[in-house]
């Protein structure tokens, strides 16, 4: 059963640094200093009142949109594994997934953390508890996936929600869970991912019991759904994935299934780290566009390679940092020619000051290094050092 994911509020940002090598980059002029952007995401700390079974839930949550946008906005719900141990699961809050939940606000949603029964502040205890003696999973999806739908449900009477799109993310035991939820076929479901997902039982193996549960769930779905995996995770095995992924389709389920060679010492830990996090958006980014969905702007980086001045065989820098998780600063050599970038850091101050870091210790230069970018709003270049894409 999975740790409880994306803590990546209180990881320590992970530096990544993005070099373009010889850009012929418009100079900012010397007295240009760029102002730090507000930050555009506004938070929303609170619960999801629902009833299943006859009986009133609530659910722990938070939501965060962006402070720009008006209107109904389409809904993302975010969901989280599971530890083995129950001390995890009651310390878990929502705010732990602060940063993903950023990073689709960022793209235009209404991003919605849901904590399911018997995690942290959320009503317990957690329905449907599988043993060893458990020979199928039917009754704690199904538990799972009603938390889910109740919070869909509650949202979508927001009137900055739009109750006619929505998607859900899940992780591990989360990423389960949104499969789960993706069988009920409710009609503003477009799409679901599902990253590292599955449900782990170390003490007693029940991988058949498993396979058996996506194989009812392909019955049932006619949802999209995305699947995103690591060759080393230490949770489901390629091979495991793999039979998962023949029982969905075979059951008529659509899915996209991919899987990372590697990532880091266990792949597991894809959903959480800035740099898996950069991964599985990417690969989120071309799902949501397929079905014609919000995703990362790209329609911003032909704008951003202009003022940059880089060569098309380029772009793959900014399509990354474009997609790259919350929060991210994009930094410039005083010459022009080569560019830092800091993501998945808690604060936006941290990702700036890290980037910095980064640019003074490999660029060595009497003047410092410029911040051009802070999320998605451009700094550099022009007189006052605000022009805009």
């Amino acid at each position: 059963m999975a740790p409880h994911a994306d803590a990546a509020g209180r990881l320590a940002a992970i530096a990544v640094a993005l070099t373009c090598v010889a850009l012929l980059c418009a100079a900012l002029s010397s007295n240009a200093v760029a102002q730090a952007a507000p930050d555009e995401f506004v938070t929303e700390r609170t619960f999801f009142r629902t009833t299943i079974e006859n009986r009133t839930v609530r659910l722990e949550g938070m939501i965060v949109k962006r402070a720009d946008l008006t209107g109904r906005l389409p809904i993302a719900l975010i969901t989280h594994g599971k530890s083995s141990h129950l001390s995890d699961m009651l310390n878990s809050r929502a705010a732990d997934y602060s940063g993903t939940a950023r990073d689709l606000a960022q793209r235009g949603w209404l991003a919605v953390v849901v904590m399911r029964r018997g995690f942290g502040q959320s009503d317990g205890p957690m329905a449907a508890i599988v043993s060893c003696a458990t020979t199928s999973f039917a009754d704690r999806f199904a538990a799972d996936a009603d938390d889910l739908q109740g919070a869909l449900l509650a949202v979508s009477k927001r009137t900055d929600a739009d109750p006619s799109r929505a998607i859900a993310i899940g992780v591990s035991a989360g990423g389960a869970a949104v499969v789960a939820l993706a069988s009920r076929n409710i009609p503003s479901l477009r799409g679901v991912v599902s990253v590292s997902g599955g449900l782990r039982m170390p003490d007693c193996p029940k991988e058949d019991v498993l396979v058996n549960a996506y194989k009812e769930f392909g019955l049932a779905s006619r949802v999209p759904n995305l699947w995103v995996y690591a060759r080393n995770d230490s949770f489901f095995s390629p091979a495991l994935v793999e039979r998962m992924q023949s029982a969905y389709l075979d059951g008529g389920g659509d899915v996209k299934l991919v899987m990372y060679e590697k990532f880091g010492n266990d792949g597991h830990s894809l959903f959480t780290a800035a740099a898996g996090r950069l991964q599985w958006l990417m690969e989120m980014d071309a799902f949501l566009r397929f079905h014609g969905l919000p995703a990362a702007g790209r329609d911003r980086v032909s704008d951003l390679m202009k003022l940059l001045k880089l060569e098309s065989r380029q772009r793959g820098f900014l399509d990354r940092y474009v997609a790259a998780p919350t929060y991210k600063v994009m930094v410039q050599t005083p010459d022009g020619k080569h560019h830092f970038t800091q993501f998945g850091a808690a604060t936006l101050e941290g990702a700036r000051k890290a980037a910095m870091a980064t640019c003074a210790e490999r660029y060595k230069a009497t003047e410092p290094c410029r911040i051009v970018m802070e999320n998605d709003h451009w700094l550099g270049g022009g007189a006052d050092g605000r022009d805009q894409p």
